[in-house]
């Protein structure tokens, strides 16, 4: 700004001596465009560091006597960062002035065209009228606007008296229009400081131009990014608690990578609540909050009958963290009081209907160039309902990847040797198991068990697989073994009639195997035709069968289970290992054949060779198993699933299972056929078949503008909203999904369940939006958690209407507020449940 001051002097200088002199410096002005100047404009730069640039749509005038220079109609000057436009700029010389000003609209009485707009780099003011002095830079602006971080502020006189700093006389900020605003903050005096603040005394709050709230003093924050300072608080009634003032608290933005927020409510009838949230994070590394909850109500006195006393927590952490490339840690932490804590601080539907707390800290890293990976894991799961805790502490994973022992860096992938196909892979995972469970005394009095529990898992498959013209032909060998520090023995106790559980420490393994062969191919037919542009058919039927054996791992020569005598001479076995993480070694020895089709229709339309779509028809499978090794029962049920779907209309799934033998009552399913005994095939056990749409109203306009002599009324109803049109467009969708389910292993005891849920989005207007969401039971007649929101878009504000209107969580929600997310915790809040405020 200081050189503008200088090369205004020295110009203004060259014109006072320039018709005594014609020769020397020229003037260092230069015309923007192609019209001809009103003096000469040469530029030679002399002592000067830029070029100020400028130009007139009709003339640039030199008054020598009174030393100044006026650009009439369009002007614009040019300096740097600095860019002017109005139809009247003035530059005095006496006192170093710029000023600039609109003129009268001869087509509108009372209207200005040509007004300036000033930008000092990126930051714009307008106003009627602008003046700025180039050695004190500061300057005034009447009738004035600028726009700052996506707000306006207006004022009937604003006046700059340094880069940073701004007076607003009977200004306002609003983040609406400009001009004609639904609503602003006026302010007989305003104080802006760049990158810091705004202060202002008194602030009323207007909403179309009727003062509404007030308050004797505001000071707001003015820079971007985020900024420490207090969260206001909400104030109302509640039946349960009374009045409160909630969401009261701080944010503290420690640097660029910490901040820290804590909020309160606060009620008149025994109940506080405190949030607190901390968050970090550094780019391409890491990134992570923790957060802290908690309430404390005290509903009556203590020796009422009917108190209400209790405490509730909340800790939560999420953290994640790229190591290296080759090494992550992530985790995500929930540590809840009880399901009660949730019941009275949220209204979040997910969160109310949660019954789990899961926690989970992982870090894995792999290897680069191999197929090893490492992982360790903490988990847990705690049952909000009933207490139990369930924790692996740790859990750790190594996995080796799908391996070629006999593949070298030069062996050919399309000319391979039987042996080189031949593959394995490895994996071995330890864990430390610790649990928390409910059991009942004799006398029915409810307690908590402890266990902790830990074992090693290590398991191995190799597979050699080979292609014998069209059939693929896969022999495999799985091997798992069991390591242990626990393990149990049972004895019979004639006194109870009741087997005694021993528990015994110490290092104990066993192992367990199985082996086989698959086959499977693939069967395409094809069928051409030109029928109703049908192009074509196609049948992939894809037959697999496989063998598989597993020894009876219950033999005494495998060492995993034991067995002691009832009191009728039975032998009952029992496995060492039935409580330790991983299990037992199976039970019965297996030889089954195993066999399952897969059956794909699809079809091909179009017109042209060019033009080609394809469509899945139906996907049906089938698969049954026949173990011969089992001394009853050999053949499995039947089981078969179906899938399709219809023009992308209706979507159809499901499947259902049969059972090839007789049932007798008291009994179960008995070693004979129903063929041989009531000539039926099979008896269907299970069957359910699931639906699915989804639907869209059309998104059509119809314009019909009406033909004739408009009134003037109408002259400026069409000048404001534009031609009148009739819009028929109402966007709208709907999903259904319907699900059935019969099941009856027993043919007389059937259990049935059909369910139908779906979900309304309908647009009334452009600016009205309405949802409805529910699910019945058809069987049980009863409505599901039905759900209604409505969104209406009122310019600058919004409004928002949530109902619960049956169920636990019954209730509204209603809000009306800014849309602006500056200003969100400006808003009106209407609700209606047992929980009170919530965050």
């Amino acid at each position: 700004m200081k050189r503008i001051c200088l090369i205004i002097i020295s110009f203004l200088s060259i014109i006072s001596v320039s018709n005594s002199q014609q020769t020397g410096d020229s003037l260092f002005f230069s015309p923007l465009d192609s019209l001809k100047p009103a003096v000469d404009t040469t530029v030679k730069k002399g002592d000067l560091d830029a070029i100020v640039e400028y130009s007139a749509r009709d003339s640039a005038i030199f008054d020598v006597d009174e030393k100044k220079l006026m650009l009439y109609n369009e002007g614009r000057l040019q300096y740097k960062e600095y860019d002017l436009k109005a139809a009247r700029i003035i530059l005095y010389r006496e006192n170093s002035t710029l000023e600039s000003f609109g003129i009268p609209d001869t087509a509108n009485t009372g209207k200005y065209i040509g007004t300036p707009v000033f930008f000092e780099g990126s930051k714009k003011y307008e106003g009627f009228n602008v003046r700025y002095n180039f050695t004190t830079r500061q300057g005034n602006i009447t009738m004035g606007s600028t726009e700052i971080e996506g707000g306006y502020y207006l004022g009937e006189k604003i006046k700059k008296v340094s880069d940073d700093v701004f007076f607003i006389q009977n200004g306002r900020y609003t983040t609406c229009e400009k001009y004609d605003p639904d609503y602003y903050f006026g302010s007989p005096k305003m104080k802006i400081m760049q990158g810091d603040k705004i202060v202002a005394e008194p602030v009323y709050l207007y909403i179309d131009d009727v003062p509404v709230f007030a308050i004797p003093f505001g000071i707001f924050p003015n820079h971007s990014g985020r900024s420490s300072g207090i969260i206001p608080p909400s104030y109302g009634e509640d039946a349960t608690y009374g009045r409160y003032l909630s969401h009261l608290g701080y944010f503290w933005a420690i640097n660029d990578y910490l901040d820290l927020a804590v909020q309160g409510n606060i009620f008149t009838r025994g109940r506080l609540d405190l949030n607190a949230r901390f968050r970090y994070v550094k780019r391409y590394r890491y990134n992570g909050a923790i957060e802290i909850g908690g309430s404390r109500i005290r509903l009556g006195e203590e020796k009422d009958i009917d108190r209400y006393f209790t405490d509730q927590w909340r800790i939560a952490a999420t953290h994640y963290q790229t190591w290296d490339p080759t090494t992550t840690i992530s985790a995500n932490v929930n540590f809840v009081s009880s399901k009660s804590y949730f019941n009275t601080s949220t209204n979040n539907l997910p969160e109310l209907l949660l019954q789990n707390a899961i926690s989970n800290i992982s870090v894995t890293k792999f290897w680069e160039g191999t197929p090893n990976s490492i992982s360790a894991n903490y988990f847990r799961d705690q049952n909000l309902t009933t207490g139990e805790v369930l924790e692996r502490i740790p859990g750790v994973t190594f996995t080796r990847s799908q391996t070629y022992p006999f593949r070298g860096r030069s062996t050919s992938l399309l000319d391979l040797k039987w042996y080189e196909t031949i593959s394995y892979d490895y994996g071995a995972q330890l864990e430390n198991r610790r649990s928390k469970t409910l059991a009942t005394d004799g006398s029915g009095n409810n307690y908590f068990v402890n266990d902790t529990r830990a074992g090693i898992i290590q398991s191995a498959r190799i597979t050699a697989p080979l292609k014998l013209s069209e059939f693929n032909i896969s022999p495999f060998f799985n091997y798992t073994e069991l390591w242990y520090n626990k393990y149990i023995t049972k004895t019979y106790n004639p006194a109870d009639n009741k087997a005694t559980i021993q528990e015994h420490s110490g290092f104990k393994t066993t192992r367990f195997f199985n082996t086989g062969i698959q086959l499977n191919t693939r069967i395409i037919g094809i069928f051409n035709t030109r029928i109703f542009n049908i192009r074509g058919l196609r049948h992939t039927i894809t037959p697999n069968i496989s063998y598989s054996f597993t020894p009876d791992f219950s033999d005494p020569q495998w060492n995993a289970y034991g067995s002691y005598i009832d009191s009728s001479g039975r032998e009952i076995r029992y496995s060492f290992f039935e409580k330790e993480v991983f299990g037992s070694p199976p039970r019965g020895e297996q030889q089954s054949i195993n066999f399952s089709v897969g059956n794909l229709f699809e079809m091909k339309t179009g017109s042209t060779d060019t033009t080609v779509n394809k469509f899945q028809l139906l996907n049906i499978g089938a698969a049954v198993s026949y173990n011969f090794a089992a001394d009853s029962l050999r053949l499995s049920e039947l089981g078969i699933s179906y899938r399709t779907e219809i023009a992308s209309f209706l979507s159809i799934g499901g499947g259902a299972s049969f059972n090839f033998y007789k049932y007798k009552e008291g009994i179960g399913r008995i070693n004979s056929f129903l063929w041989k005994t009531d000539k039926r095939i099979a008896d269907m056990t299970n069957f359910n078949i699931s639906l699915s749409t989804t639907l869209q109203g059309s998104q059509y306009n119809v314009a019909d503008t009406i033909e004739h002599t408009n009134t003037p009324e109408e002259d400026e109803y069409i000048g404001i909203y534009g031609e009148r049109t009739v819009d028929f467009t109402i966007p709208w969708s709907v999903s259904l999904n319907y699900n059935y389910n019969i099941s009856k292993p027993n043919p007389s005891v059937i259990t049935k369940s059909s369910n139908l849920s779906g979900n309304l989005s309908l647009s009334l207007t452009r600016n009205w939006k309405l949802t409805f969401s529910a699910s019945y039971d058809v069987f049980g007649k009863t409505f599901s958690a039905p759900y209604i929101t409505i969104y209406r878009d009122l310019h600058c504000w919004e409004m928002n209407f949530n109902w619960f209107p049956t169920g636990s969580y019954r209730g509204f929600r209603f809000e009306l507020r800014i849309k602006a997310p500056q200003l969100q915790d400006i808003k009106v809040t209407k609700q209606t449940n047992y929980r009170g405020v919530v965050y």
